[in-house]
């Protein structure tokens, strides 16, 4: 039987859930009934990682855009959504070496077809790392909806409903 890689799983489930707009709990709920010979470590770890990256996409998202030099929006589904997962890792999960997330990362990028960009990936999610303890996130005096649409990574529309209650 070929290797799994749950990252790469994770990965697939976000580019349905957030590129093609499919409900988190109908792809998970699928997968995981996919992969019911995994472990149920493993399983837990596909879980996790797929509703903590869906959860907090947009402050990923900003944490991102603070270091990459394209724009979240801009950048391929697959990269993006990769780097979405692997900073999720580095910010959110921290019994994960960061090294493993950023060497995993960069396999599975070349794995998809995206070598051009492994360097890309690499950089980016060292620079996650590096400028972590100095990371600030909006400031809250000055813009209180960005600052709790990022911090709490709920949608603009949503945060400006809850402010006018």
């Amino acid at each position: 039987m070929r290797q799994v890689n749950s990252r790469e799983i994770v990965l697939d489930m976000l580019l349905e859930i957030l590129e093609e707009g499919k409900f988190s709990h109908t792809v998970l709920n699928q997968t995981l009934n996919k992969y019911q010979h995994l472990e149920k470590q493993e399983r837990a770890f596909i879980s996790r990682l797929c509703i903590g990256t869906v959860k907090r996409y947009l402050t990923l998202d900003y944490r991102i855009n603070t270091v990459a030099s394209l724009p979240v929006k801009k950048m391929k589904p697959l990269i993006r959504n990769l780097l979405r997962l692997s900073a999720y890792q580095i910010l959110y999960m921290n019994q994960i070496p960061v090294s493993a997330v950023c060497n995993e990362a960069v396999k599975l990028a070349k794995k998809r077809g995206f070598a051009k960009l492994s360097g890309f990936v690499n950089a980016v999610l060292r620079s996650i790392i590096r400028t972590n303890a100095e990371f600030t996130l909006p400031d809250k005096e000055e813009d209180p909806a960005y600052y709790l649409e990022i911090a709490y990574s709920v949608p603009s529309w949503l945060v400006k409903e809850m402010l006018e209650q």
